[in-house]
């Protein structure tokens, strides 16, 4: 990136705070945990020199093409509800936070955060801040009404139906989820509360983005698509998960070799490889990296990691769309398993599910939008699920949603006691 300051390091969670007193939408991409696969840059960006409220994908290529720069990229969302531009799966009933299927926006201002050589690049209008606030403490939440879009009961005759769907041959595998929802009592600062989740679930993918009073808090692990310049992919998609306990080497171990959980995963994996190929150059899909455990402050995860070149006459729009959305996501045949889950699920998924990130000229890092709080006004959503195979056992799926919903609820104040029996 050319035209950059270089300031001082400062903290990036501090920086966080300054830039979120500003006016207009903000988006913090903070790698709030390193990995293998990602954790060297953290991004801040506020003020808006453009932006983009749409469910086109025609107009989203046009809004890339005018506003994102080699420099200064856009940042910002896409839903799960952009598949609709893409496949006939039948439409769901509105989320109870609900939010245009794409927001992005051009900054006035982006930071860049190297945590290798802790230095900071600044491009557009403030390549300094003011002093800081001091940090806030961590919010006390206080929910004052919380349901799910699916009882225990519900949740567990869906799964025995996706199983018996299954085996009558209709799909291999299906991503079955359930949202809670509810209200505040007292609503808490969205930064605040971040800084909180980041404290209860860090993540490589951790964000921030604000859009009017709309707020989305992440701590995602998953890397939906990165690319790079030349036209090099990568998709990271998870399936397998445990929930982490006091025996870690013993829990990685028992995800690593799990028959049920590498097959699982290995579906997503031919999944993402037929997503990719549409784009790809014949022979360039490389997925040797499988089955790596990934273990996160309140879960254990099996990865995978595929890669392949862009082919000429094809953009980094063009793979989004073919991988869109995010096959861990889905299930196998994708299509099948999307009509099943929106039959089931009957609740539009929104920006669960989708992707977020920063998109550019010619490079995008996407992540996605899983261990997720979205927020407006009084109402807050998020949503967790399990991809459903010939032989999960109901219970045992109900119980990983609650694995998947701790961070998140630990940060809300919200007990697993309480989830357990909405």
């Amino acid at each position: 990136m050319a035209d950059a300051q270089v300031l001082p390091w400062i903290d990036p969670a501090e920086a966080f705070i300054a830039a979120s007193c500003a006016e207009g939408p903000v988006a913090f991409l903070h790698s709030s945990q390193a990995t293998s696969y990602s954790g060297r840059y953290s991004w801040l960006a506020w003020g808006a020199q453009a932006a983009l409220e749409s469910e086109d994908w025609q107009a989203l290529e046009a809004f890339l093409n005018t506003h994102a720069s080699e420099d200064i990229p856009c940042f910002g969302y896409l839903s799960y509800e952009m598949l609709h531009g893409l496949e006939e799966v039948p439409r769901c009933t509105p989320s109870p936070v609900s939010l245009p299927p794409i927001q992005l926006f051009t900054p006035r201002t982006l930071w860049r955060f190297d945590h290798v050589s802790r230095e900071v690049q600044a491009w557009g209008e403030h390549v300094s801040l003011p002093m800081p606030p001091p940090l806030p403490k961590a919010p006390k939440a206080r929910v004052a009404e919380l349901q799910a879009s699916m009882t225990k009961a519900q949740y567990l005759a869906s799964v025995d139906a996706t199983r018996e769907a299954i085996r009558a041959g209709a799909f291999y595998q299906a991503n079955l989820t359930r949202k809670f929802h509810g209200q505040w009592a007292d609503a808490p600062e969205g930064p605040a509360l971040f800084l909180a989740l980041l404290q209860a679930s860090p993540a490589p993918y951790s964000a921030y983005l604000r859009f009017g009073e709309a707020e989305i808090l992440s701590s995602s692990p998953e890397l939906f698509l990165r690319t790079q310049p030349g036209g090099m992919l990568e998709t990271r998609p998870i399936k397998g998960t445990l929930r982490r306990g006091d025996d870690i080497s013993a829990e990685r171990a028992a995800l690593e070799h799990s028959t049920k959980d590498r097959a699982e995963n290995l579906m997503i994996v031919d999944l993402m490889r037929n997503d990719l190929a549409r784009v790809a150059e014949p022979g360039s899909i490389d997925a040797s990296r499988r089955f790596e455990v990934d273990s996160f402050r309140t879960i254990h995860h099996l990865s995978s990691t595929v890669t392949a070149k862009l082919s000429p006459g094809h953009t980094y729009l063009d793979a989004i769309k073919a991988a869109f959305p995010p096959g861990s996501m889905t299930g196998a045949p994708k299509v099948a398993a999307m009509r099943w889950c929106a039959q089931q699920e009957r609740v539009a998924r929104g920006v669960y599910s989708g992707a977020l990130g920063w998109m550019g000229r010619d490079a995008c890092e996407l992540s996605v939008v899983i261990r997720t709080l979205v927020l407006s006004g009084s109402n807050f959503e998020f949503q967790v699920g399990g991809g459903i195979v010939a032989d999960s056992e109901p219970l045992a799926e109900w119980w990983e949603t609650l694995a998947k919903a701790r961070g998140i609820a630990l940060t809300l104040g919200i007990s697993e006691e309480t989830l357990e029996l909405i």
